[in-house]
C-alpha cells in the first residue's frame, strides 16, 4: 500500500471526523480509501475508454 498525502479544507476533515465519531469508518483514512473505491467505481467506463484507447496504440 502506497501513502499519499492530500490536502483538505476544514470543512471537509471535520465531516471525515464527524464520521469517524459516529462509527460510520474506523478511521479518516479508512473514509477517504472507501470515497475513492466509490469514485472509480463511477468512473469505471471511463477508465475502460482510456485502457481501450491506449491498447490500440
Amino acid at each position: 500500500m502506497r501513502k499519499v498525502s492530500v490536502r483538505l479544507t476544514d470543512q471537509h476533515f471535520e465531516i471525515l471526523e464527524a464520521l469517524v465519531m459516529a462509527g460510520e469508518y474506523a478511521s479518516t483514512s479508512e473514509a477517504i480509501r472507501d470515497a475513492i473505491r466509490r469514485l472509480i467505481a463511477d468512473k469505471i467506463e471511463v477508465l475502460e475508454k482510456v485502457q481501450m484507447r491506449n491498447s490500440f496504440r
